[in-house]
């Protein structure tokens, strides 16, 4: 009886523990490790590449009027001329008769000088008519002026030329304001050949010094033929000159025709120039 009693006292004492199973564990306090946590990539730049800037054009430096034009290249197709005047005395005529180059008009006469573009006396013709040098440059229009003068000149003081120089310039650059105007320098004359007295070098130089002065002072291109007559001496090249030590041979005028083809100023430059300048 006892001992039943005992088991049956056993028995109602195991049976909660199986009701309530394993015992879970008490939740720790310790926070679980930490996870890795991925970087938050940053927001990614514009790649697009900036686009490159272009670079601010050098600009092209200004003609520096007073000094000559420098040699331009091959020769030019004598129809390059076919709108030029040649303005001049004997020497341009003689240009005109010996030195090929046979585009554009001649508007020259034998005397011819500053003092007389405007003077009846000494006319010149285009198109069959008979006019004044400054009466026919303002008859027609040309894009080139070619002006060899001074050498009828070179009897009259320094400071006269120069002063009419100014004056007859300044017509010339109304009378044609499109145009491209060079002035050229005088050649040198061969001294042990001239006739007059005042034909000489010293006189020469002193001119041109004017011209070139000129030139820079109205703004316009200036051409130093003489460079092609002009000997080791400073005198005109003894094989080039005629007989009077100032005009040239008939043979020795095509230097001076090739000179021209080889020293051209670009249009567009030559008025860029005159209008920075100014």
């Amino acid at each position: 009886m006892r001992r039943s009693i005992l088991l049956l006292l056993a028995l109602c004492l195991a049976l909660p523990l199986c009701a309530c199973g394993p015992k879970q564990p008490a939740a720790s306090s310790v926070p679980p490790a930490s996870q890795p946590v991925e970087p938050t990539p940053d927001t990614p730049a514009d790649t697009t590449p900036e686009p490159t800037p272009e670079p601010t054009p050098t600009p092209e430096p200004l003609y520096q009027f007073g000094t000559p034009v420098a040699e331009s290249g091959p020769l030019a197709d004598d129809s390059y001329f076919e709108d030029a005047a040649f303005v001049g005395d004997s020497r341009t005529d003689g240009l005109r008769l010996y030195g090929g180059l046979h585009a554009g008009d001649y508007l020259c006469k034998t005397s011819m000088s500053v003092f007389h573009a405007d003077d009846s006396g000494y006319t010149v013709e285009v198109g069959g008519k008979k006019l004044t040098l400054m009466a026919a440059l303002r008859a027609k229009q040309y894009n080139k002026v070619y002006i060899m003068l001074g050498l009828n000149e070179l009897g009259y003081a320094a400071s006269a030329y120069e002063k009419q120089l100014r004056v007859f310039l300044d017509d010339v650059i109304a009378a044609q304001p499109n145009a491209v105007i060079y002035l050229e320098l005088m050649p040198p004359v061969n001294e042990s050949m001239t006739k007059q007295s005042w034909h000489t070098n010293a006189n020469v130089d002193a001119f041109n010094e004017i011209n070139a002065r000129v030139a820079a002072e109205k703004h316009i291109a200036l051409l130093d033929v003489a460079e092609v007559y002009r000997g080791g001496d400073g005198q005109l090249k003894e094989e080039y000159a005629s007989g009077d030590g100032v005009h040239f041979k008939a043979d020795a005028y095509p230097y001076w025709a090739d000179y021209l083809r080889t020293h051209i100023i670009d249009r567009d430059w030559y008025f860029a120039s005159r209008e920075g300048a100014q």
